[in-house]
């Protein structure tokens, strides 16, 4: 079903790319074995057009310029390469000239398992959403200088970051802003302190992102007992040699650097969480009205309502945009033509603005939207 080619010049790469892109794979919910083929550079006569591909190729050295023939096979082929270097200086003699355009990622090293260059492959491929968005919960009064060193140092690896203090504009509902963009955020990141409950905000926070089944990484302070409401939450103990007082009580560098490749490695398990919840309540809703439904590979949800007549329902985790729609369109391509298009979302925490726009594309556009609170009443009218 998808296709990940991966040049490797350095030579240490390919294998521990390859096996996190098969952890993530499962967070997906797919099967490595069956939905992904991984091919290395004498196997490209096995690109197949109808499969979804794309290429890395590292590189450190003049070496990464051997395989030119192969970027080219590639890009001829209409995939995407990510030119990964250990440095970006002197990029251009690191890569083909088809590549030299190209913006190089510069590989971290506080990215040992390559993270982040999985986390671009699958959203290449389509796995995951291109949007990078995250909600960092804390209390001003104690982790406000950890908050905005990892805002900024998350900003850096390419990530639309939420923080209160920054990102909510002047006249907005700060309150109705604040359930938007946690709806739309891939993780939460907790700053977990001593007073963090007595935050009327933070608390609301927390058995917000709980409710939507948003994964939340949760950052201990030293000596802070966690409640029990955070069990199922993803914990991070800091130790007090984790923070540098020369900087304000910032974290050290490296630790801040390794909660950001934490964040990367837990978003393929969000996110199939939260896709998973909008699934399954679509399938228990459509079972109850006697219509079987198939989950397809690509991720979309066909409703039959008898053997030739169906209706595909693309689940969208967060808050739909025209990017939606437009993915959306492009699912039913191939095999037998569906009834309709919709695209399901979760509009529970969205802005009543937002939720106006998408009911005005619904009116304009082929693909509908239908709300997860509304899907019986849709179900009911196949």
């Amino acid at each position: 079903m998808y296709q990940i080619v991966i040049l490797d010049a350095i030579g240490d790469k390919a294998v521990i790319l390859r096996s996190t892109l098969e952890t993530r794979v499962r967070d997906l919910n797919l099967d490595p074995s069956n939905d992904i083929e991984f091919l290395a550079a004498n196997e490209l006569h096995r690109l197949d057009a109808d499969c979804p591909r794309a290429g890395v190729l590292f590189s450190d050295g003049s070496a990464g310029q051997t395989f030119a023939a192969e970027v080219q096979t590639l890009l001829d082929s209409h995939a995407v390469v990510i030119p990964a270097v250990t440095s970006l200086i002197g990029f251009a003699s690191k890569v083909p000239a088809a590549l030299q355009a190209t913006n190089g990622l510069e590989l971290d090293p506080a990215d040992p398992n390559l993270e982040k260059v999985a986390g671009l492959v699958l959203e290449l491929l389509g796995l995951l959403r291109k949007r990078r968005r995250l909600f960092i919960s804390y209390k001003r009064s104690e982790s406000a200088a950890v908050a905005q060193q990892l805002y900024h140092a998350l900003d850096e690896r390419s990530f639309d970051v939420f923080l209160d203090t920054l990102s909510v504009r002047p006249a907005d509902q700060f309150q109705e802003q604040l359930w938007h963009r946690m709806t739309d955020s891939d993780v939460v990141v907790l700053l977990y302190t001593l007073s963090v409950h007595s935050s009327g905000w933070v608390e609301k926070e927390i058995e917000r992102a709980s409710g939507m089944k948003i994964t939340v990484l949760q950052l201990i302070w030293p000596g802070v007992p966690r409640d029990p409401k955070t069990q199922l939450f993803e914990p991070l103990y800091l130790d007090n040699g984790d923070f540098d007082p020369a900087h304000g009580g910032q974290l050290v560098a490296a630790k801040a650097a390794g909660v950001c490749t934490l964040v990367e490695s837990l978003r393929a398990s969000s996110l199939a969480r939260r896709e998973s919840e909008l699934v399954g309540t679509l399938r228990e809703r459509a079972g109850k009205l006697n219509l079987t439904t198939a989950v397809q590979p690509t991720r979309h949800v066909d409703v039959h309502t008898d053997g030739n007549t169906f209706t595909r329902v693309i689940p969208a985790v967060g808050v739909p945009d025209s990017e939606s729609f437009h993915v959306s369109a492009l699912a039913p391509a191939g095999g037998v033509a569906p009834k309709q298009v919709v695209l399901l979302y979760d509009s529970m925490n969205v802005t009543a603005a937002w939720r106006t726009h998408l009911d005005w594309l619904h009116d304009y556009l082929p693909v509908k939207t239908v709300k997860a609170l509304d899907v019986d009443q849709w179900l009911g009218t196949l």
